[in-house]
């Protein structure tokens, strides 16, 4: 009798262990890109912004090169930062907690710096200092929703090409950001390289440009290199390199997106699960990894504009590829991914 009493008990407490639990929702800040197309009024960015917040988002994200701030010597433009449509002010008012303002110096496969220092080394004095100038015309607008700012986006794709510059770039992002934090500490700097270089191609420069910096900040879409899709499940293996490569730092993402044309081997269903695979990841993951997850992106654009950024016309992959990347049709009509993020952000 007392074998099988025996037997029960530890049965019973086998079963009732503590297990894991995945929260139901995930807690960290999501955002989603309004990014329009050039033909657009930019009232609509406002209207698309209001929107996003409508749904749930409660970050927003956001970009304006340091070219286009500071176009050359001690001329500067801060409509990019402080207009009515989708300036950070207006961004507050709206109501997004936190905001990430993307400042590149370079940009994609492009410095994207004053006209009159463009050819200067990144470590010069004078790039420094003028940096530096940059951030004493601009703090006055980094209100406290700004929680995030990036020096970069997708970095990697411009050094592939410019190997012997990465260092002189690790000194002048280290620069920009101890300067910056002098007035606004609690702004949390990075730069944005691609997920597909940061866990492969560039993983040792990546990982010496994070060395200093506050957070990892990337870019993720699970294609191949002709931008045909990933299989959606892919999303599990890839947030476990994420977290691998951040090696403890938070990781802020710029964009997260899955294009749905049936030219890439996608379609709409394809794209919903890779969004209600990420969220189940993001949930078993956190906030504390991935504090910040802007999703790429609201809408899609119009073909003249696709046309114009990808220079390739419907049917070949980086058009394709650039002109579904939205949870809505460029008319407004709801694709499947639409209603997964919906879903899971009135949770």
């Amino acid at each position: 009798m007392k074998k099988y009493a025996l037997i029960l008990l530890v049965v019973f407490f086998s079963c009732n262990k503590t297990k894991p639990t995945v929260s139901p929702t995930f807690d960290g800040i999501v955002s989603l890109n309004t990014n329009l197309s050039s033909s657009e009024p930019l009232t609509n960015y406002t209207i698309e912004y209001q929107a996003v917040y409508a749904m749930g988002a409660k970050g927003a994200q956001t970009a304006a090169p340091w070219g286009s701030l500071n176009p050359t010597g001690s001329t500067f433009d801060f409509s990019p930062i402080s207009n009515p449509y989708f300036g950070l002010s207006t961004l507050k008012t709206i109501g997004f907690e936190s905001i990430f303002l993307n400042i590149p110096i370079v940009a994609i496969n492009n410095r994207s710096m004053p006209t009159d220092i463009v050819n200067l080394a990144f470590d010069n004095p004078t790039v420094k200092s003028r940096f530096h100038a940059l951030i004493d015309a601009i703090k006055d607008q980094l209100n406290d929703n700004v929680k995030y700012i990036a020096l970069g986006n997708e970095v990697d794709t411009y050094f592939a090409s410019h190997p012997t510059e990465w260092t002189a770039y690790i000194n002048l992002v280290e620069d920009a950001r101890a300067y910056l934090q002098t007035f606004k500490p609690n702004i949390q700097v990075g730069v944005t390289t691609t997920f597909a270089a940061a866990s492969s191609s560039a993983a040792g420069q990546v990982s010496l440009l994070n060395t200093n910096m506050d957070v990892v900040a990337l870019t993720y879409y699970p294609t191949s290199s002709n931008f045909t899709v990933n299989d959606p499940a892919a999303v599990k293996e890839d947030i476990a390199k994420m977290i691998a490569l951040a090696k403890g730092k938070p990781l802020v993402i710029q964009e997260w997106g899955y294009p749905s044309s049936t030219t890439l081997g996608s379609s709409e269903q394809k794209q919903a699960d890779f969004l209600t695979n990420s969220f189940a990841q993001l949930k078993t993951r956190g906030p504390t990894n991935f504090p910040f997850v802007s999703f790429f992106k609201y809408r899609d654009w119009n073909a003249a504009y696709v046309q114009a950024i990808t220079g390739q016309s419907a049917g070949q992959n980086f058009y394709e590829f650039m002109s579904s990347l939205g949870l809505k049709k460029n008319d407004g009509s709801e694709k499947a991914g639409y209603q997964v993020l919906a879903t899971e952000l009135k949770k």
